[in-house]
């Protein structure tokens, strides 16, 4: 596939461990001889995702996602299949041949090079001569080298083009600077000049450590005080976290995310040991950067400075619970308690900095220990929430009373678990006067609207390809099952069998596959052109059976097929013998001979069928 040999291909899935893969990304666990975790191409609350490590693929139940290594790197970081293999053989450390036949290289992977020569630069000059007054202001704010050195800090030297001129002796052209967002067309003639000049930059990357974006610090009270890279193909501002690759491990550890706001408080928790922290690079939570943090930890805590905890955090948080982040639609429950053990629940809490501090100040100023306690002291997200809305609204006026009776009304309608709703209605009831099963009542109304109008919506989160087939039938099924799992299987039967056997267009893909493949089954990804065949394929492969005796329901099917042939060649004689016969033309002899030889066939064969039943294909299920 693209100019990549089977074997190949086959060496490195060979080398490569699909749940260590897999689990850069998903938080897994293991499940007999699978692992299981919540699927990252669409939000579930219920693990659906599973990675079988002996076969080497992964499928997802609820989205019908599925693959291989390869699969998985394209879909999860949107790579084309030649740099996907690139990214896995330098992982596995399977040397590519230099006599591939060149291709042009995609969009994406011009511009994480792009990226990846502009970071090596920027990096480079920061620990250089002209670096000197970044590296001072990093000083001044007790960064460690060490931990800006982690996290690739750079700086962007003076000067209108000398990243251009850089660029340009790695053949990059203005354009595609332009294009990954280094540069800027000028404003009065032809040309460009470069977008950070003088700035302290803080590298935004991917989840796999790939730059992507730059944060550009000013240091000489230029404005704006940071300028970020624009959205690019490769960046989407609401899609990514700054410093999610360095606090993957931290999450997986302590089972937690810690959010905060800036560069500098990011890289400063990191430096005091909360190296499960992530920034939210300026932006209010989206869907994407929850889900994000929801495959690595079972709890989120957002930091907010004291000066941010009236308005603005109740605003942000509140977008979190608005009808564009449904929980029921996004399949998210938040618990108010932060028992997160429970099963589709994701604890997401609040916790309060002392006046005048955000997470910087305040660990600079006293300690990792002074940041752990107001971790300990978090609340949990809807219960900050309530008590925020019930804060801003004036409850000695009816007006007051009123506007926060309907806002209450409305949170309390995205609140899954009956449980927590009652007694947040209980509590909210009290304060504002009202009956409680009055203001629960209308809180269900508000759901019920909002439910009867999501029916007529396509989810969005959910890949256009997840089912490019209807289910096959319960037979044609067992066949392919059968000859995947079944060596003997495919000795047998791939032989006799023909399109014709299959009504459904995706097995009849599979089984085009299998007829070009010798390799094992798990090797046909590469030989599938869509998502729906190979989606289908991991269905498939990911299936357990006991097969009680496959040499004998080999046998069978070989029989029927068999018989199946010889009917169709009997009707095939004959009707060539009546169109002769209409046209008063002679019947050759050897056409005769076959008839009768074949009739004679077909009646053995039937009398074998009668003499033992049929099963059908496949096993007993696992």
């Amino acid at each position: 596939m693209a100019g990549f040999s089977p074997e190949l291909l086959d060496e490195i899935r060979s080398r490569l461990d699909i749940v260590e893969l897999v689990g850069q990304f998903v938080n897994l666990k293991r499940a007999g001889q699978h692992w299981k975790g919540l699927c990252p191409f669409h939000a579930e609350k219920t693990p659906s995702f599973t990675v079988n490590p002996k076969r080497g693929i992964f499928h997802c139940f609820g989205c019908h996602a599925g693959g291989d290594a390869f699969g998985f790197l394209m879909r999860h970081d949107r790579l084309g299949f030649p740099e996907a293999v690139r990214a896995l053989a330098e992982r596995a450390g399977v040397p590519l041949p230099t006599t591939r036949e060149p291709e042009a290289d995609g969009t994406f992977e011009t511009l994480r090079r792009i990226m990846a020569l502009a970071s090596e630069f920027y990096s480079r000059s920061l620990w250089q001569p002209e670096g000197a007054k970044a590296r001072e202001y990093l000083d001044t704010r007790g960064v460690d080298p060490e931990v800006a050195k982690r996290f690739g800090l750079g700086y962007a030297p003076e000067g209108w083009n000398v990243l251009l001129t850089a660029m340009a002796s790695h053949s990059i052209a203005p354009d595609q600077l332009a294009q990954a967002g280094l540069v800027l067309p000028r404003q009065t003639g032809s040309g460009f000049y470069d977008r950070f000049r003088g700035r302290l930059l803080f590298p935004i990357r991917d989840s796999q450590g790939r730059v992507i974006g730059f944060g550009g610090r000013a240091l000489a009270g230029e404005e704006p005080k940071y300028l970020n890279s624009p959205e690019t193909p490769l960046y989407v501002k609401g899609q990514t976290l700054y410093g999610l690759d360095v606090a993957r491990a931290g999450m997986r550890e302590k089972n937690r995310a810690i959010i905060v706001e800036g560069y500098l408080d990011c890289l400063m928790a990191h430096q005091h040991g909360f190296g499960e922290t992530v920034a939210a690079l300026g932006t209010a939570f989206t869907p994407a950067q929850l889900a994000l943090l929801r495959r690595h930890a079972e709890e989120v805590v957002a930091l907010f400075d004291a000066d941010a905890a009236g308005q603005k955090a109740s605003t942000r948080l509140e977008e979190m619970l608005t009808d564009t982040m449904d929980l029921q639609n996004l399949g998210w429950s938040v618990a108010r308690t932060g028992d997160f053990e429970r099963p589709g629940h994701f604890a997401i809490k609040v916790a309060i900095l002392p006046d005048g501090h955000d997470p910087d100040s305040l660990l600079r100023a006293e300690g990792g220990s002074a940041l752990s306690a107001r971790l300990e002291s978090a609340r949990p997200l809807l219960s900050f929430v309530l008590e925020r809305t019930l804060a801003e609204e004036d409850l000695g006026t009816a007006r007051g009373r009123a506007t926060a009776h309907a806002r209450v009304a409305l949170l309390l309608s995205k609140v899954q678990s009956a449980e927590e709703a009652t007694a947040m209605a209980r509590e909210a009831a009290r304060r504002l006067g009202v009956d409680a099963t009055q203001l629960w009542i209308e809180a269900q109304q508000r759901e019920g609207a909002r439910a009867r109008g999501r029916r007529f919506e396509r989810p969005a989160d959910v890949p256009s390809t997840a089912a490019a087939f209807a289910p096959p039938s319960l037979a044609e099924r067992d066949l392919l099952v059968l000859l995947l799992h079944v060596e003997e299987a495919r000795t047998e039967l791939l032989p006799i069998l023909d399109d014709a056997d299959l009504a459904h267009p995706g097995l009849r893909a599979l089984l085009a596959a299998l007829r070009r493949t010798s390799g094992p089954p798990e090797a046909l990804m590469s030989e599938l052109s869509g998502d729906g065949e190979r989606g289908l394929l991991a269905a498939l492969l990911i299936e357990e059976r006991e097969w009680a005796d496959a040499h004998s329901q080999v046998l069978e099917l070989r029989k029927r097929y068999h018989i199946r042939r010889r009917r169709d060649r009997v009707r095939e004689v004959r009707e060539t013998i009546a169109r002769a016969q209409a046209t008063g033309g002679p019947v050759m002899p050897e056409v005769e001979a076959e008839l009768r030889e074949l009739q004679r066939e077909a009646e053995a064969m039937r009398e074998l069928a009668v003499a033992r039943p049929e099963p059908e294909a496949g096993g007993k299920a696992g």
